[in-house]
């Protein structure tokens, strides 16, 4: 079962300003984590649900699963060189 992946505005803009590698990277680690959000080498934070991970080489993310709605919400994009 594959949750759907969301952005928040100022995620998407972020998203949009990757390098094609960088995008690569977070779009591939995405996709794994739509398949496994609490897997996929992620890590809780403030609760089960809020979760961060390391994407790729060089791409950090935190994101909010919503089992529920099988939603996963990217809330932070932080991409490093």
């Amino acid at each position: 079962m594959s949750f759907r992946i969301d952005y928040t505005h100022d995620c998407a803009k972020v998203r949009s300003q990757l390098t094609p590698a960088q995008r690569t990277d977070l779009d591939s680690g995405m996709a794994a984590i739509a398949n496994d959000p609490y897997g996929c080498g992620s890590s809780a934070t403030y609760s089960r649900d809020r979760r961060e991970a390391t994407l790729g080489r060089s791409i950090f993310v935190v994101y909010q699963v919503s089992s529920g709605q099988l939603l996963v919400t990217v809330v932070r994009i932080q991409a490093g060189p």
